[in-house]
């Protein structure tokens, strides 16, 4: 995907959705518009306004508490364009209209395009605009190496007390101050329509940033959040966890739910995926360990065929080089499919070739099999020795539980 062009952006907005949205965002406290000029300019003279503020906040002491809230406003204003971009697409807007739409959001979508939708969502709505960032965050995720699912007592009660919630995500930064997490933490409730979604962000270890900061180049560290969130259905009793760190850290934050924000024991059971979680080859194929103590160098996604989310009948196939070092499947259809959104949300990976080279060099230095999402593979047909690093690669990409 391309990188985010905030004017390119604000050239699909017209009035008075461009107005209403400048006004509400703190931007409006450092820029100065006449919005009884021109409709069709105003785009251009405001993206205009934004670049002058932006060439002279240099000139200013950036350290005043004037300059130190301009820049943050100019932050803001790029970011939450690039937020409203994302959640201009069909699957976003399709969830407003399911769970969140009234007689004055039917009204005024009724002459918007899906840009000035997102942006009229973001100032009028911004609530039902954060549970549906939530909602498809966690469904770019699921079926991925992050996610697992569980069955615990249905008709459990998730606390919104504040008091709960805090002491909930103030124990899960202390499960992974372990990896040189800090203490620091967000946590976020959100409704669905198959129960309600805790969404929580843990202070994540030091984090070396290059970057460019009033036109000069630097180095920053900084702590990247760490997310991690739970959708709970009472009347199934099904959990689903987005948890970073293994089978075991699962566990223990359905603990931790049950001692902070049920008060009483939870007993999960997990349900085991009927099929491979081939969605963890499309989030990445670094390896989890070190598995060049089992004899592998690399693997790579040689074929990957795709499926439409919303549409599972249409897929398409990729297939990469067989080289080493070339780009592989993924990196191929993230670079030539169409993508109307976010690759994680719209396509699911449905077929796949592994490619696994071995550390020993010459014949048979290197295998491939083949696996598909309904738990079918061709590791059979491999030597007794390749099954054994098949197996081993599956684990290490959280295809398959260990």
């Amino acid at each position: 995907m391309s990188i985010f062009n905030p004017p390119h952006f604000l050239r699909h907005i017209g009035m008075p959705t461009l107005q209403q949205f400048t006004q509400a965002h703190p931007i409006a406290d450092f820029i100065q518009m006449d919005w009884t000029q021109d409709e069709d300019q105003l785009p251009a003279r405001l993206n205009q306004t934004i670049q002058t503020l932006i060439d002279q906040l240099p000139q200013h002491n950036i350290t005043s508490p004037t300059g130190m809230s301009a820049a943050e406003a100019l932050g803001l204003w790029h970011d939450d364009l690039r937020r409203c971009d994302q959640l201009a697409n069909q699957y976003a807007l399709d969830k407003f209209n399911e769970s969140y739409a009234d007689g004055e959001s039917l009204i005024a979508f009724d002459t918007l395009g899906d840009r000035e939708k997102s942006l009229w969502l973001f100032t009028f709505r911004s609530e039902a605009f954060r549970s549906i960032e939530l909602y498809l965050s966690f469904l770019a995720k699921t079926n991925g190496k992050f996610w697992k699912k569980h069955a615990i007592a249905p008709g459990l009660e998730l606390a919104h007390d504040r008091e709960r919630l805090e002491a909930f995500s103030h124990a899960v930064a202390n499960l992974y101050q372990k990896t040189g997490a800090g203490k620091s933490t967000h946590v976020e409730v959100s409704q669905r329509d198959d129960g309600v979604q805790i969404t929580l962000y843990v202070e994540g270890p030091v984090t070396a940033v290059a970057h460019f900061s009033q036109q000069n180049f630097k180095r920053m560290t900084t702590r990247i959040a760490l997310e991690t969130a739970l959708v709970y259905d009472p009347a199934t009793g099904i959990i689903e966890t987005i948890v970073k760190g293994g089978k075991n850290n699962h566990q223990a934050v359905l603990k931790l739910l049950g001692e902070h924000i049920v008060h009483q024991t939870i007993h999960a059971t997990e349900i085991e995926p009927k099929t491979y979680r081939l969605n963890a080859l499309r989030d990445s194929m670094l390896p989890c360990e070190d598995w060049q103590v089992h004899g592998i160098d690399k693997a790579r996604l040689k074929r990957a065929t795709f499926a439409k989310s919303e549409n599972g009948n249409i897929k398409f196939s990729v297939e990469a080089s067989k080289d080493k070092d070339q780009e592989d499947a993924t990196d191929y259809a993230r670079a030539h499919l169409k993508i109307d959104y976010a690759f994680e949300n719209e396509y699911n990976l449905v077929n796949a070739t592994i490619m696994i080279y071995k550390t020993k060099l010459g014949k048979g230095s290197r295998f491939s099999f083949d696996v598909k999402n309904d738990g079918t593979s061709t590791i059979k047909n491999l030597s007794k020795e390749n099954q054994k690093l098949a197996q081993i690669a599956l684990k290490a990409l959280k295809v398959i539980d260990d």
